[in-house]
């Protein structure tokens, strides 16, 4: 017998966890963006409070699979009424800047995987935040980021995707902010 989830208590990489078997469960293709894989990839350095998926699946399948896990829709969102965390699901496609992301990281869990943005995608995602709208917060959750998975980040792509969008001055605070400037 399983034993029951402590939504009180959950995580939000256990929760990602729950919501992808269930996902997978009902055959719903997702992908995890935005805060929640800033909070997973820091290591909670920044704690997100919402899930964001995109998805091309109709409501009308979601909303089934989520009620098995007792989220209910309110408005926009999906919540649980034990849980920190509420449930998005942001229009499709995934991009950062005018760029598609067609591949995506299938972050391993006690549970399967989280299909998410990879940890350089996620950092593209938090710089557009402080390039496009000055968010200095968002500068440095991409720091946190690379500060623990350095070794899975692609900072040549990085430096070609802020050229691309027209940010190599303001790429040279997130270089400082990791010491490679």
């Amino acid at each position: 017998m399983k034993e029951p989830i402590n939504f009180k208590n959950i995580t939000i990489k256990e929760l990602a966890s729950v919501i992808a078997a269930k996902f997978e469960e009902h055959e719903i293709d997702s992908v995890l963006v935005g805060g929640a894989c800033v909070s997973i990839y820091s290591k909670n350095r920044y704690e997100s409070y919402d899930l964001d998926y995109v998805t091309h699946e109709d409501m009308k399948k979601i909303v089934p699979a989520l009620k098995e896990l007792n989220f209910q829709k309110k408005g926009k969102y999906f919540v649980h009424p034990e849980c920190p965390y509420f449930i998005d699901f942001v229009s499709p496609p995934v991009a950062i800047g005018d760029e598609p992301v067609e591949e995506f990281e299938e972050f391993p869990t006690s549970l399967g995987h989280i299909k998410m943005l990879s940890p350089t995608d996620s950092i593209k995602d938090r710089l557009a935040s402080y390039y496009y709208w000055g968010d200095s917060e968002s500068l440095q959750q991409a720091i946190d980021i690379y500060s623990e998975v350095s070794q899975k980040i692609n900072l040549d792509e990085l430096k070609r995707w802020s050229k691309k969008e027209k940010f190599s001055n303001k790429y040279k605070a997130f270089l400082k902010g990791i010491g490679q400037l």
